[in-house]
């Protein structure tokens, strides 16, 4: 947001009591909340992805080979789209707390902690959804194995 604390304890002694008092606060203000509304769109997005790719590999799987494939697809695939969602909101949530709020002890909320917990919450959700995709895969595969012995 461009401000310090020396420049804000400035200018509220200057004037008590008023937030108003600080130099572009409301526009820097809205300038972030704008931007946190966006990367949240982007996370929606990414979601819908997911399922679109997951959706495109079945009916490729069920197309081109034979049942036994295609069926072995709708279990992997699935597990896989899911394990991915799961997996990048919570390696990107537990990685925005643990980076931002524990290692780097960020209590004030300025801009500084807004790119942390962009660049943290980035990096944790894509290990975070490549480890869940990998684990919902393999899943999916164990489920299909369970079912076709029957």
């Amino acid at each position: 947001m461009g401000l310090s604390s020396k420049s804000i304890i400035h200018q509220w002694n200057k004037n008590p009591g008023s937030v108003s008092t600080i130099p572009d606060f409301k526009k820097n203000y809205t300038t972030v909340a704008g931007m946190a509304k966006n990367l949240n769109r982007v996370g929606y997005v990414g979601i819908a992805l997911t399922g679109f790719d997951a959706a495109a590999n079945i009916q490729k799987a069920c197309t081109v080979g034979d049942d036994a494939t295609c069926s072995k697809s709708k279990y992997t695939q699935t597990g896989k789209a899911g394990g991915s969602i799961l997996g990048g909101i919570g390696g990107g949530s537990l990685s925005n707390w643990a980076v931002c709020t524990i290692a780097f002890g960020l209590p004030s909320g300025g801009t500084s902690a807004f790119w942390c917990a962009v660049v943290a919450g980035s990096v944790g959700g894509y290990v975070g959804g490549m480890a869940g995709g990998y684990a919902g895969d393999e899943g999916g595969e164990f489920i299909y194995r369970m079912n076709s012995n029957n």
